[in-house]
């Protein structure tokens, strides 16, 4: 998945939960902690395989699902010197919904699921392809752009196209959580 997509992925079932829950919407501060923790096991796992060779496969310790709870406890540990734990959760939600979307994602594009993604370090996935982070993402993405232009109406399109959607419409329903805050400071300075 791309990393829209697994912002989006994250923050649709986060906000969902919120909003059903305890009746709130994300905070900006929340809705911060859930893109980043959407893209915390890549922003792990691809420059360590990609750029620096240390793992073999962009699919190693932040995809885990054993490395995920220390992950989760350091993000408890941050969030709590900060005074601030409803943080860690949103950030943890957004973590564990990665490795999710990302088997998602190959039951959409049609190919069986992998559990191996998940494995590391019983198991990883054999790496795809060979180069740096520049070629990794030249090369998906250009499988990306012809998916798009020349794979029709897949189930993957319809997906990503609702996801969009919905991510919009939280978004909105939650007072655009982020930008809503901007507005309101810049608006508040040219008060003063």
């Amino acid at each position: 998945m791309w990393p829209w997509e697994h912002v989006a992925f994250a923050y649709v079932l986060y906000s969902l939960t919120r909003n059903v829950l305890s009746r709130t919407s994300p905070s900006a501060g929340e809705t911060i902690a859930v893109a980043v923790g959407s893209q915390f096991p890549d922003l792990i796992d691809k420059p360590l395989a990609w750029t620096f060779g240390v793992m073999e496969t962009g699919y190693a310790v932040g995809h885990s699902i054993f490395a995920a709870p220390f992950i989760i406890l350091a993000a408890y540990a941050v969030a709590a010197h900060r005074g601030d734990r409803i943080l860690a959760g949103a950030f943890a939600f957004a973590h564990l919904s990665h490795p999710v979307a990302d088997l998602l994602d190959r039951v959409l594009r049609g190919r069986p699921i992998d559990l191996r993604i998940v494995l590391w370090p019983i198991e990883s996935p054999p790496p795809a392809t060979q180069g740096g982070f520049i070629d990794h993402f030249a090369l998906y993405f250009i499988q990306y752009v012809r998916v798009l232009v020349a794979g029709g109406l897949t189930p993957q399109i319809v997906f990503q196209s609702l996801l969009g959607l919905a991510v919009l419409a939280l978004w909105l329903f939650d007072g655009a959580p982020v930008a809503a805050d901007i507005w309101r400071g810049l608006h508040a300075k040219r008060r003063q």
